[in-house]
């Protein structure tokens, strides 16, 4: 059966339409935008797999940057997964893109992720027994709490990831004061506990698959030292990680071996 079929026929999807890709993954990919069930919300994001595949190639979700509308999924970074074999999901969150409810930034929003490990165990397309998982930037503080809870994630990948938000909040200006205040509702000082709960340095001995941190050194939206601390508190907790560092590199980490990497992370933990 076709992948559009399939898509349309699973009684998780409540809506999905084939994309045309990005010209530079003509022929390499097909691209999906759906929208999925998710506590009872409609929410939306992106599915690509590979054009050419002969068998169930395995599961990348990526989780997005950003907050609200500002850093939406954008296709290409599924694409880009797909154009190295993999069949790649990604959520816009509760409340973007069209979707119902609103996200927390870091709260019950990681449920639409996890609804889409759930989905992946039920396409025939993909390879079964697990997913990997990247997640960018604020993404990286998703891929963390996910980390925590679902052991289907058989490794995850990190780039210039959230994971002390509390120092996320003291190292930023006025405007980035102003995300915590409205989605999570308050300051560290305020809400200790919810800053504690969306913060994976504080709580490394729940984090079960193995771990990649990627950094650039010249990163001031996620300052390294974010990194620097994680890499030492997984350490301190006994738990397979690596932390890979960019100099000069910037937020993207553009111009790195970044991708390189994650993929290589991914195909030395196979499941």
């Amino acid at each position: 059966m076709d992948v559009l079929s399939i898509l349309r026929q699973d009684p998780m999807i409540l809506s999905a339409e084939e994309q045309t890709p990005d010209e530079s993954f003509a022929g390499l990919v097909r691209l999906f935008s759906l929208f999925y069930q998710s506590d009872g919300l409609r929410v939306a994001g992106y599915l690509s797999v590979p054009k050419e595949r002969s068998q169930p190639a395995p599961a990348v979700i990526f989780n997005r940057g950003g907050n609200r509308e500002f850093g939406l999924l954008h296709p290409n970074a599924v694409c880009r997964l797909s154009a190295r074999g993999y069949v790649a999901l990604g959520s816009q969150y509760r409340g973007n893109g069209g979707g119902e409810g609103q996200e927390e930034f870091g709260g019950a929003e990681i449920n639409d992720v996890i609804a889409l490990i759930d989905l992946c165990q039920r396409l025939p397309f993909v390879k079964q027994g697990g997913v990997y998982m990247q997640g960018h930037s604020r993404g990286g503080m998703t891929t963390y709490l996910c980390c925590a809870r679902d052991q289907r994630v058989k490794a995850a990948a990190i780039g210039a990831g959230v994971s002390d938000c509390v120092a996320m909040y003291h190292s930023r200006e006025q405007s980035m004061k102003d995300v915590f205040h409205e989605l999570v509702g308050g300051s560290p000082e305020q809400m200790p506990e919810a800053f504690r709960a969306r913060s994976a340095v504080c709580w490394p001995e729940k984090i079960i698959p193995p771990v990649l941190i990627c950094q650039g050194t010249e990163d001031w939206r996620v300052i390294p030292q974010q990194a620097y601390d994680m890499d030492a508190a997984l350490t301190r907790a006994g738990k397979e990680h690596k932390l890979t560092i960019y100099p000069g590199a910037d937020h993207s980490l553009r111009g790195t071996s970044y991708l390189d990497d994650v993929i290589q992370w991914f195909q030395d933990h196979p499941f």
